[in-house]
């Protein structure tokens, strides 16, 4: 039975919300999953918000409570708005507590009944899925360098390296040119669809077709899997590739950071 847009919408932002909700308890982080808010403070890496359900006459108070806690830890934390994001005005009402918009993700969805099994691979090109902490050093290396962030370069090495290769329900992949690694990818294995995250390709070894070949690859794999359905949340650089791929934009998701 085909999902209707209403749920695929759903298992987008659910599937987003889980996989970082599991990276922050491998590290230690406090998290919180409840009904009304789930959300990853952290002082190691990106302190997050999500999947906001309150009532509309709590709302200044759940806000608040959520600022309360993140004056204690001293941190800064992005908070993501979708259109399932309740009450509906709950954007407006987190710029007058000092939230601040920051960019856009498309979420995106594509039914793996309509991906090819065989696809163009870019000549010299192998993938490969990381088995060992040496191996999840080159992956942290390459990934760094692909989403061009020189100023938490160490953070984020070590939060998936803290995180090790116990990610619940994820598999990390390394795309290679000519033997020499240039793109990751992460496959997460979560409820209803296979999520991917970390798409990224070194500066130097882009417009050569390397992540659209990442990316259908772990299609297929996701196939294999059984699943029927794959979800992303694209950057503005990631979302033509995935369009062409088949990708379908679900909803917008808005980032606030305070």
């Amino acid at each position: 039975m085909a999902i209707s847009e209403e749920d695929t919408a759903n298992l987008i932002e659910y599937n987003t919300a889980k996989f970082f909700l599991n990276l922050g308890r491998l590290n230690g982080d406090e998290i919180c999953d409840a009904p009304e808010i789930k959300y990853i403070f952290t002082k190691n890496w990106f302190s997050r918000i999500f999947m906001a359900n309150f009532n509309e006459s709590d709302l200044s108070t759940s806000i608040e409570q959520i600022i309360s806690r993140i004056k204690k830890l001293n941190i800064s934390a992005s908070w993501y708005i979708t259109p399932q994001s309740y009450p509906v005005n709950l954007q407006n009402t987190l710029k007058d507590y000092g939230f601040t918009y920051k960019y856009d993700w498309s979420a995106m969805a594509i039914d793996l009944e309509n991906v090819p099994e065989s696809f163009d691979f870019p000549e010299g090109m192998a993938i490969k899925e990381v088995l060992n902490l040496d191996e999840l050093g080159t992956w942290t290396d390459i990934l760094v360098k692909s989403f061009e962030f020189p100023e938490i370069v160490q953070s984020y090495k070590k939060y998936f390296i803290n995180a090790g290769l116990e990610l619940i329900n994820s598999h990390y992949y390394l795309g290679f040119l000519n033997g020499k690694p240039v793109s990751t990818c992460v496959l997460f294995d979560g409820e209803g669809a296979a999520g991917l995250f970390y798409i990224g390709t070194v500066p130097e070894a882009r417009k050569q077709g390397i992540a659209k070949a990442m990316v259908c690859y772990l299609l297929n794999t996701a196939k294999k899997k059984g699943y029927s359905i794959s979800v992303l949340q694209a950057s503005e650089m990631g979302y033509p590739v995935y369009k062409k791929i088949g990708f379908k934009k679900y909803y917008t998701t808005k980032i606030y950071r305070r």
